[in-house]
């Protein structure tokens, strides 16, 4: 018969034993990054002790309930052969609070312990048989239950694992017991009600990491901002992986920050940008959601210029003048995945085929997928109507090429859904997600990712003399400078201008527009000023001058 056991923890004094190994958190629906399965190992001898653990849901946030679990799997690597009769340690602390050390055992080599709240910190209570030899707690089914606060509040949890013995109930392990760590993030949910202009807006904050405060809505700016405690001790992460996922969702009605395709994001004064930020407009109706990643070669990069004795990251986030840029990568949404696009040509027109090179790496490693992809690839238009597609699409160890149909001359999000990743001929689902991206015709695809302590943005902002604001985007030097080379036409670079222009893209002072005339060329000293411009021999104001020139003479209509 199943016993209870009722543990007290308020006088128990651990000692924690930090190492190396690791496991990230991986997330599963639109809203997180948290640990999904992994393997850590240990050697003992010529034995490679394995431990697979496995989160079940693979998402947990602090505000939904129900069961969640841990499953185990001890195995020899060598041989794949599971390891029976294994009594290990379980120590679970939260920040400085133990939650629960528990000797846990079991006969086939695989456990599963479930957690349901209820308790309170330092107490907890274990549904379970006693194992006669050495006093672990298994079952016959290989289920145990732990009712306490353990994974049911935001924040990160460190799972430390020891082992006692393995093979045989009383073979003890006398020197070196193989240890393994986990940390589960279990994520913060909070909601705040901001005001603008009198008016209230309720919005929501969720951190996948670790729990947040300090928030706060400036509305002279618009700028949304927060904190959240983070250990800047390299050597404390430097082995393992670690990734960070916040999301903070807005609601459209507050038009003054969601009336924008792009936004100006930082993490601790570093700016994010590429794949560190995705703006989501679809999957909530009503709200625009912006999610912000930092992995750990980011952290790694800050803690170089982090001041001693900061313990926590500010992230600020606020809209800005348009700038949508064509992807050159993609992180999932959930998942974990970082999904880099290889566009030949680079240079995007209208009406044309481009091959697509697709590659998808784990984002807290950065390593290349090595199993076999199963995802959907699509492109949409502003009302989110397909305009190409490609369905069960299969990328072999992690790379395919697809040929693309470019439509015409306009702004596209581009989606990827990862449905699995086949390994060993066996399809894992649990770390589904979706990527989003944007596809700007005519654009020419930079692969910049790089993370700078600025929040510049990627936009040339200047003014004329009459102080009227210039933006420019830098990557449309490229088309620049090709056109004055004679790589562009003439027609093909006025329309995409004239259609940057009416995009918001690039914003120029007031200017009269003259009447088109089929004969009227450009001259020759506008297509110099390009070229000068594109090599950063003339100021915006000079290359703005030109545009100008064309939308009064009336080859851009405006």
């Amino acid at each position: 018969m199943m016993q209870l056991y009722v543990k007290n923890m308020l006088s128990l004094v651990l000692g924690l034993i930090v190492i190396s190994s690791a496991v990230p958190f991986i997330p599963q629906k639109a809203y997180g990054d948290g640990f999904t399965q992994e393997n850590v190992q240990a050697n003992i001898g010529n034995r490679v002790i394995t431990l697979f653990i496995k989160l079940n849901p693979p998402i947990i946030t602090s505000d939904n309930s129900g069961d969640r679990s841990l499953q185990f799997r001890f195995f020899d690597a060598n041989t794949n052969t599971t390891i029976n009769n294994v009594s290990f340690f379980v120590n679970a602390t939260k920040g400085d609070k133990i939650l629960m050390h528990e000797l846990f055992y079991t006969h086939t080599g695989y456990l599963t312990i479930k957690f349901q709240p209820g308790g309170e910190d330092g107490k907890y209570t274990v549904y379970g048989d006693t194992d006669p030899v050495l006093g672990g707690l298994g079952s016959q089914n290989d289920e145990v239950t732990v009712l306490g606060p353990i994974l049911t509040e935001g924040g990160l949890y460190h799972f430390h694992m020891e082992l006692l013995a393995l093979d045989f109930s009383n073979e003890l392990i006398t020197s070196n017991p193989p240890k393994f760590d986990s940390y589960l993030s279990v994520g913060d949910v909070s909601t705040q009600d901001v005001t603008y202009q009198n008016n209230s807006y309720n919005t929501t904050l969720i951190s996948y990491y670790d729990k947040t405060s300090n928030f706060n809505f400036d509305e002279s700016t618009k700028q949304f901002s927060w904190k959240m405690p983070f250990d800047w001790n390299v050597n404390r992460f430097q082995d393992r992986p670690i990734f960070i996922h916040e999301e903070l969702r807005v609601p459209k009605s507050l038009t003054a920050f969601s009336n924008t395709p792009t936004y100006a994001a930082s993490a601790q004064g570093y700016g994010l940008t590429g794949s560190r930020i995705i703006v989501d407009p679809y999957t909530i109706g009503d709200y625009m959601i912006v999610h912000l990643f930092l992995n750990k070669f980011d952290l790694v990069n800050m803690a170089k210029t982090v001041p001693s004795g900061t313990s926590d990251i500010e992230f600020k986030v606020a809209p800005e003048q348009p700038n949508v840029q064509s992807s050159a990568s993609l992180l999932t949404d959930f998942g974990g995945w970082h999904v880099k696009l290889g566009w030949n040509p680079t240079s995007l027109s209208a009406n044309s085929q481009n091959n697509l090179h697709i590659s998808f790496f784990d984002s807290f490693t950065e390593k290349q997928v090595t199993g076999d992809v199963n995802y959907d690839i699509q492109i949409l238009d502003k009302d989110q109507s397909v305009l190409w597609s490609k369905i069960d699409a299969v990328a072999q160890n992690g790379a395919d090429t697809q040929t693309v149909n470019l439509p015409i001359n306009g702004i596209y999000s581009i989606v990827i859904k990862v449905k699995s990743i086949i390994i060993n001929g066996l399809p894992d689902t649990t770390r589904i997600g979706m990527a989003r991206g944007n596809v700007v015709i005519p654009s020419t695809v930079t692969e910049d990712d790089s993370l700078t302590q600025s929040t510049n943005q990627s936009n040339s902002t200047s003014q004329n003399q009459s102080g009227q604001t210039i933006v420019i985007p830098q990557w449309i030097r490229n088309d620049a400078k090709w056109w004055q080379q004679g790589q562009i036409d003439d027609s093909t670079f006025a329309s995409g201008i004239q259609y940057l222009i009416k995009q918001g893209v690039i914003q120029l002072p007031p200017t009269a527009s003259g009447q088109s005339s089929p004969g009227i060329q450009i001259p020759q000293w506008v297509k110099a000023n390009a070229g000068l411009w594109a090599n950063g021999q003339i100021d915006d104001s000079t290359f703005a001058a030109g545009i100008q020139y064309l939308i009064k003479i009336g080859i851009i209509a405006v």
